[in-house]
């Protein structure tokens, strides 16, 4: 389908197009915040999101979350996934009524990023620590276990003697173990946990798209960061989950182009049917979807505006941090 009839079929649909490529984090979400108030006076009924992103602060995922719940409500908020979208991504998601899933597309794994201690680039997952306690609890039982009927059956000694000696002997080799074990630090990987669970929870309570059990799912059961969450999985999570049509490919280039030339760090963000009118006037509209030539000259001047906007220092992903400027734009 060419651009042209993609637009116009968007417009027959009483679709606003937005398009967001980058980490998930408050410059982006003031992106949104403009980009929403600008259409104020001209928005449409309904909203479908371009999202490609690697994660970031789940506060900022939240809050352009409830942006679009806001603007549009829930019921006409979509978002569309053409490429990676992982952890604050997939938390936006939740608040869609609907998911256009593309055959490259992948959501992942709720579960919150933390500074690895002692390392500079290294991040590991909110869920390390609690699996880890959990392994050596059952752990810790078995072989206890192991050492009462062998000590029971072997030595003819009492079960209470031999519960004793097997008590010791676990305690040997387990109190080391759970002494590398910071309290504090647990306890903040927890509530870094519960905030993903109570952020999902509102979301869902808007959208009402999550099955049942999905949300403990995403947080708690895959084994890495990094899984991935393709269309056919997602369809066990999500009720609504469906394929581009024809003319939600066309649109997508745009925001490929930006994530897959590897601006990765700096959040994009822009209308894009205003942006795309723009570039090619009606008479000088291209016949086909941009290909990668033409998408990069219209996405250089959107990725230039895009990164002086969020040209401020790059907020981290601890749950102590929020998304609190702007709240007064969308409640």
């Amino acid at each position: 389908m060419n651009i042209k009839d993609a637009i116009a079929a968007f417009k027959a649909e009483g679709t606003d197009v937005y398009g967001y490529a980058g980490p998930i984090e408050k410059p982006g979400y003031e992106l949104i915040c403009d980009l929403l108030e600008g259409n104020s006076g001209k928005r449409r009924e309904k909203a479908l999101l371009y999202l490609c992103t690697g994660g970031g602060n789940p506060n900022a995922g939240y809050r352009i979350a409830r942006a679009f719940i806001h603007h549009y409500g829930a019921e006409n908020f979509r978002v569309a996934i053409p490429a990676e979208c992982k952890s604050a991504g997939t938390l936006i998601s939740i608040g869609a009524s609907a998911l256009v899933f593309f055959d490259k597309g992948e959501l992942g794994p709720l579960d919150v990023q933390f500074q690895k201690q002692d390392e500079i680039f290294q991040q590991s997952s909110g869920l390390d620590i609690v699996r880890g306690m959990t392994y050596l609890q059952s752990d810790a039982l078995d072989t206890f276990n192991k050492y009462l009927m062998e000590i029971n059956g072997g030595s003819g000694l009492s079960t209470k003697v031999a519960s004793e000696i097997a008590s010791k002997l676990v305690m040997g080799i387990y109190e080391p173990m759970y002494a590398q074990i910071d309290p504090i630090r647990l306890g903040e990987m927890n509530a870094a946990l519960q905030i993903a669970h109570e952020y999902g929870t509102r979301l869902n309570e808007k959208s009402k798209n999550l099955k049942l059990g999905a949300l403990s799912k995403l947080i708690n059961s895959y084994p890495t960061h990094g899984f991935v969450i393709d269309r056919a999985e997602a369809r066990s999570l999500f009720q609504n989950v469906v394929a581009p049509s024809e003319h939600e490919q066309s649109l997508a280039h745009a925001v490929l182009f930006w994530w897959n030339k590897g601006q990765r760090t700096t959040p994009h963000a822009v209308d894009l049917v205003e942006f795309i009118e723009e570039l090619f006037p009606s008479k000088d509209q291209p016949n086909e979807a941009p290909d990668g030539t033409s998408t990069e000259q219209a996405s250089e001047p959107a990725a230039a505006e895009g990164g002086a906007a969020a040209g401020e220092p790059a907020e981290g992903i601890g749950p102590e941090q929020s998304a609190d400027p702007g709240e007064q734009r969308n409640p």
